[in-house]
């Protein structure tokens, strides 16, 4: 049984399950109206598309996933292996699981429906239609609130794994999805414009963009990227996100609900922090001037809910080197893309034109020169002594 919205079928069925959960009968679900919400941002990607379901004083938002056969080069291309980092319906297996529903304290999942198998494969996750104020309108007070409910959930869980509890132990949850991720930059990078070849750095548009002065730093925070993952290897473990952006953060009544838990994995404390924190800025969020009193706040947040969870070693000095090399791992491969992006003959950069972009680009890029030398060398926290 399809739904119907503006006059045309939309690839998602509903289940006796789903209307129950939604207190209505199957026919006033299939009555509603359909609204599209979202598709496919990048190639590759599991999600089919998203739409808001709406009826008389209800509402549920249904995400449809499937399995790209032929996702070329692309960074976010599933895998039909259980195992695989991107495996492509591990989000409706995390919620079939159980576990998102059960996360302790005030950072949570949407409540989720059910799971409704579609044509061609597909499956539906019908969930909440979550109300509240999303990240990308936060002021810095409330990033610090995610990052305390980010701590107190996060040390829980890595506590109770450091004990021997088989909390993590869930075969759909992913692992060493951010080595996955970086192997993925590495090689869309040899194959667009290797950050390592000075050749790259030399045309007029790159240098124009890029200072001549920064690209050493910029080569060397790329070419210490094993080193550290390494470093973010070593951290304990818990469970992450590992899409933590601002537009997947929401404050309902206090609370801080998280949704798009595609990636959902065996990750360290800070990688989900490291990720808010660069992301807040790349995609216009915040400025770049932000980025310091970011980090501290960040940092001071998540320190005080990982002492709060009862986590040893969660002082200030340790908390910022867990988000340092979370960050650092991570993107080290942004101020390398401009020269990919200038050798493609394209004039937008994330979405705006990359004289507007590269910019903030190689703001991050300085910043995380920063983090990667607090990670690796125990250097100063960029912007301590700020009050």
């Amino acid at each position: 049984m399809e739904l119907t919205g503006a006059g045309l079928g939309v690839p998602f069925e509903v289940s006796g399950q789903v209307a129950t959960a939604l207190g209505r009968t199957v026919e006033e679900v299939r009555a509603a109206e359909v609204d599209p919400l979202a598709a496919p941002a990048v190639d590759g990607i599991a999600t089919a598309g998203i739409w808001r379901v709406r009826g008389a004083g209800w509402s549920a938002v249904v995400k449809v996933l499937r399995h790209v056969a032929d996702g070329g080069l692309s960074v976010w291309r599933t895998d039909a292996d259980p195992t695989h980092p991107f495996h492509w319906r591990r989000e409706a297996d995390a919620f079939a699981d159980g576990l998102l529903g059960a996360l302790p304290g005030d950072l949570r999942a949407p409540a989720c429906h059910g799971v409704v198998p579609g044509p061609d494969g597909t499956l539906a996750i019908w969930m909440e239609d979550v109300a509240g104020r999303e990240g990308s309108t936060w002021a810095l007070p409330r990033y610090r609130l995610a990052a305390v409910h980010l701590g107190r959930v996060q040390g829980h869980l890595a506590l109770a794994q450091l004990a021997g509890a088989p909390v993590l132990d869930r075969p759909w949850l992913s692992r060493g999805w951010l080595r996955m991720y970086v192997e993925r930059r590495t090689a869309r990078g040899a194959a667009e414009a290797d950050p390592a070849d000075p050749r790259v750095w030399s045309p007029p548009p790159v240098r124009r963009l890029v200072p001549a002065d920064r690209v050493p730093a910029f080569q060397a925070l790329w070419a210490d990227r094993h080193r550290l993952l390494d470093v973010v290897d070593g951290l304990p473990r818990t469970l992450c996100q590992l899409d933590f952006h601002p537009r997947n953060l929401f404050d309902v009544a206090g609370q801080t609900v998280v949704i798009d838990w595609a990636f959902a994995g065996v990750g360290a404390l800070g990688e989900d922090l490291g990720n808010l924190l660069v992301d807040a800025v790349t995609d216009f969020h915040l400025p770049p001037a932000k980025l310091p009193e970011l980090f501290e706040t960040l940092v001071g947040g998540y320190a005080d809910g990982l002492s709060a969870a009862g986590l040893p070693g969660s002082g200030g000095a340790e908390v910022a080197r867990m988000v340092a090399a979370g960050a650092a791992a991570k993107y080290g491969w942004l101020a390398p893309a401009i020269p990919a992006v200038v050798a493609q003959g394209r004039t937008t950069l994330n979405g705006r034109p990359i004289e507007e972009s590269a910019p903030v680009w190689v703001a991050c890029g300085d910043f995380l020169v920063q983090l990667a030398d607090l990670a690796l060398r125990g250097g100063a926290a960029p912007g301590a002594g700020r009050r």
